[in-house]
């Protein structure tokens, strides 16, 4: 079990080095359970690299197995030790994702465990500390969160996609990536390079700036959007409710531009690790109801 632990870490961190910060244990101790493993396997499971380590193929289908697995018994194992599941469950995720994600969502995590009292908060400390007062038991974000102490969970894919509302596009000529550039391109003020990199995609030169104006949250730009001040370019995963709707629509369905996805930090060994476990698990549920712009 050990072994399978250390090789979870290394496979999914990319690094023996990061797999030992989060086990706690050295690196030659993650090497030797690592070699234990390939012996025992007849076989080595990794490709050592410049900046880490790679799975070769006979492990590829192998992680992912193993993963679920140990995710399965630690599930098991913190049912035994609480099995009600009760108590508050501090959740910290940005604006956008607690408002246009979350929010819509939680009502059905609240039936299936009425027990777990979520509280939501988007102004919690990036972090968890041990042995006292936590701001959040999960953190939930855009992007990989690496921690020494706490484990972070890849909960969703995501891609950004341009979209405007249904007057916008009845009103303007947009039958190709390029046509965007004659009219506002709505930016938040953390990702200004997004407008940039999807043009590259759509092989589109652009200038230097680009017109429109910036907000300080996507949820605002995707507001601005609805109102007809622009075309926004947000995460697909923010956007279903108000595609559905027909508030917004996406305008490309190529290109779409990659983002890291929907990341969820918690501490395993924390007072809420069975509720935290038990919501990141409904999270990673969450991926199968999204629809792909048409």
């Amino acid at each position: 079990m050990k072994a399978l632990r250390v090789f979870e870490a290394a496979a999914r961190l990319r690094s023996f080095t990061a797999a030992a910060d989060e086990l706690s244990i050295t690196h030659s101790a993650v090497s030797q359970q690592i070699r234990i493993l390939e012996e025992y396997a007849g076989q080595p499971l990794f490709a050592r690299e410049a900046r880490g380590v790679a799975l070769l193929p006979c492990a590829q289908a192998y992680f992912p197995e193993i993963q679920a697995s140990l995710e399965r018994i630690a599930a098991a194992t913190a049912k035994l030790k609480s099995p009600a599941y009760g108590g508050a469950l501090r959740v910290c995720a940005t604006p956008s994702l607690t408002m246009k994600w979350l929010i819509p969502r939680l009502s059905a995590f609240q039936a299936l465990h009425p027990g777990i009292d979520v509280q939501l908060s988007t102004q919690g400390r990036p972090f968890l500390d041990r042995g006292g007062d936590a701001a959040s038991d999960v953190l939930i974000r855009h992007g990989y969160m690496a921690h020494s102490d706490l484990a972070c969970v890849h909960c969703l894919d995501d891609f950004h996609v341009p979209v405007a509302s249904p007057r916008f596009i009845e009103r303007n000529r947009l039958s190709a990536p390029a046509d965007c550039l004659g009219h506002p391109l709505l930016k938040i003020s953390g990702g200004m390079d997004h407008w940039p990199r999807w043009f590259a995609l759509a092989k589109v030169d652009v200038p230097a700036q680009l017109p429109g104006p910036v907000f300080d949250h996507q949820f605002l730009c995707m507001q601005a959007a609805m109102n007809d001040l622009g075309i926004a370019l947000a995460p697909w995963c923010l956007l279903e409710d108000d595609v559905r709707a027909d508030r917004l629509r996406p305008l490309f369905a190529q290109p779409q531009l990659p983002n890291a996805g929907i990341h969820a930090l918690y501490r395993p060994d924390g007072p809420a690790a069975a509720q935290a476990q038990l919501f990141i698990q409904w999270l990673c549920t969450q991926r199968h109801g999204l629809p792909h712009p048409a």
